[in-house]
């Protein structure tokens, strides 16, 4: 298929730097490709889409396959696991016609719930189709069963299905399987997917380990100062940078440790005379210790002040309330949540300190303190929503989306429940108003979270503008046309 590659050459570089010759066709178009040259009605670059069109057809019109009588192939072993039906079958193929990857991985979801596999005629697709979407293949290999594992072997794109193990991934899988094991065994077994990563660390490059490190952050725990400790070590800017910023997840992790040893000197909660001295307040003192340890400026913190709202000190004092738990406020000043929230926000220098309060929780994924902030702050913060339990986003997206409508939806598309319909209505209102910010891609994407009941509510989305109106329609029944798809998959699995 030499012939193939050149004509591909060429397209490439173009017909002025480079035409077709003749010796580079198969003799069996010699006489057609004459015709095509001679043809004086169309410019070159004519000619050689004709040309290119004729090798194409040449290319596809049948290739006998290599025949040899001692290459003896064992069937494909008997499947354990039951077919899934002809309705569930009949919904694969839709979707697959749809071209909608959610919605591929939705169905592949609920046959590996139910441990059904695909028909054999949907296998060769399947494959083709995790060989371009990596986030489908332990799906895919799951839902083809042995056949697809046998099949597998023919296809070095398709390997894998090959049936190995999550640790024989780990050891000599392609750099994206590794990442995409070792995430999963994080999920699962933290513990395991640090062995692992101690076991190879020494082989790996510095790229590799700092992608491994960004992983590491799923379920980071007590557990894995020890080797993020050894990590901070490391030659490699970028992975000692990846490894202190990990340590500081941890509130038992020495750094945070120390941060919180110097707040404990720098801010203190003491009470004052108020007017004529007949009854005391609390205040809040913001000072800096006469001799801080120059070495806490190399684990991150900024020695001076980037902003014009903070003195050198107070912006220190920031970053460190930033890198330390918000429950450690708790403790210092022996009061609750919404009482810590009080004091803060009461003081003129403490509410300059409530962001660093508010990256805390989030750093920490503190729920307990991000409900509490929710609540009782004077302002609410964005990004505090993916902390709070499902109600509470609910109500909070809902209270504010026409304030924040496109932060609200960038975070509720990282969710993994579905929308509510009330908050979905906001979403599509908003949607519908603006276009061409948000594609027919979108609703294919994220057709999960999308719920059903919707549908009656869509034409209550519809913008007033008669061009809009328009176009929302015909969205509308593409929003329809996907939710079908979702719901006669779960009704194919569950009946």
């Amino acid at each position: 298929m030499e012939y193939w590659s050149n004509i591909i050459n060429t397209a490439m570089i173009g017909t002025d730097k480079k035409m077709i010759s003749d010796n580079e066709l198969p003799s069996a178009l010699t006489e057609m490709v004459s015709l095509i040259r001679l043809n004086d009605q169309i410019d070159k670059e004519e000619k050689f889409l004709q040309i290119a069109a004729l090798a194409l057809n040449y290319r596809q019109a049948g290739v006998q396959p290599l025949h040899k009588e001692t290459v003896r192939l064992q069937p494909s072993p008997a499947e354990e696991k039951s077919y899934c039906s002809k309705s569930a079958l009949q919904v694969l193929k839709d979707i697959q016609s749809e071209d909608s990857i959610p919605l591929l991985k939705f169905w592949l979801q609920q046959a590996e719930a139910k441990r059904q596999l695909v028909h054999p005629e949907l296998i060769p697709s399947l494959l083709a189709a995790g060989a371009q979407t990596k986030s489908l293949q332990i799906l895919v290999a799951v839902c083809c069963g042995k056949r697809g594992e046998w099949l597998s072997r023919f296809n070095e794109l398709w390997n894998f299905s090959l049936n190995q193990t999550a640790e024989q991934l780990w050891q000599t899988g392609t750099p994206e399987q590794r990442r995409t094991i070792f995430r999963q065994t994080r999920i699962s077994d933290p513990s395991l997917a640090r062995v692992w990563l101690q076991q190879t660390w020494a082989q790996e490059d510095a790229n590799t380990k700092a992608a491994f490190l960004e992983i590491f952050a799923i379920n980071i725990s007590e557990a894995d100062i020890s080797f993020l400790e050894s990590a901070s070590t490391e030659k490699s800017k970028k992975v000692k940078e990846e490894a202190i910023g990990l340590l500081k997840k941890i509130p038992s992790a020495a750094v945070v440790q120390w941060y919180q040893r110097e707040l404990q000197q720098s801010v203190e909660l003491k009470k004052e005379k108020a007017l004529l001295g007949l009854s005391s307040k609390l205040v809040l003192k913001f000072h800096l210790p006469a001799t801080i340890d120059e070495a806490i400026f190399k684990t991150g913190i900024e020695k001076l002040s980037n902003d014009k709202a903070f003195t050198d000190d107070e912006f220190i004092i920031y970053q460190l309330i930033r890198s330390v738990p918000p429950a450690f406020w708790q403790s210092h000043f022996s009061a609750g949540p919404q009482t810590v929230i009080d004091i803060f926000q009461k003081d003129s220098i403490g509410k300059k300190m409530m962001p660093a309060l508010v990256i805390a929780t989030a750093n920490f994924k503190d729920e307990a303190w991000a409900s509490n902030l929710s609540q009782h702050s004077e302002i609410f913060y964005m990004e505090l929503l993916p902390l709070l339990p499902v109600q509470q986003q609910e109500h909070f997206s809902n209270k504010f989306f026409a304030q924040f409508p496109d932060n609200i939806i960038q975070f509720a598309v990282q969710r993994e429940t579905e929308w509510s319909v009330e908050l979905t209505k906001n979403i599509f209102i908003h949607i519908a108003k603006n276009p061409y910010n948000f594609t027919r891609s979108f609703f294919s994407q994220y057709i999960h979270l999308i719920p059903a009941p919707i549908i009656a509510e869509l034409e209550k989305c519809t913008p007033p503008e008669e061009h809009l109106r328009i176009m929302w329609s015909n969205t509308s029944d593409y929003i329809i046309k996907l939710i079908t798809l979702k719901v006669q998959t779960l009704k194919a699995f569950h009946e």
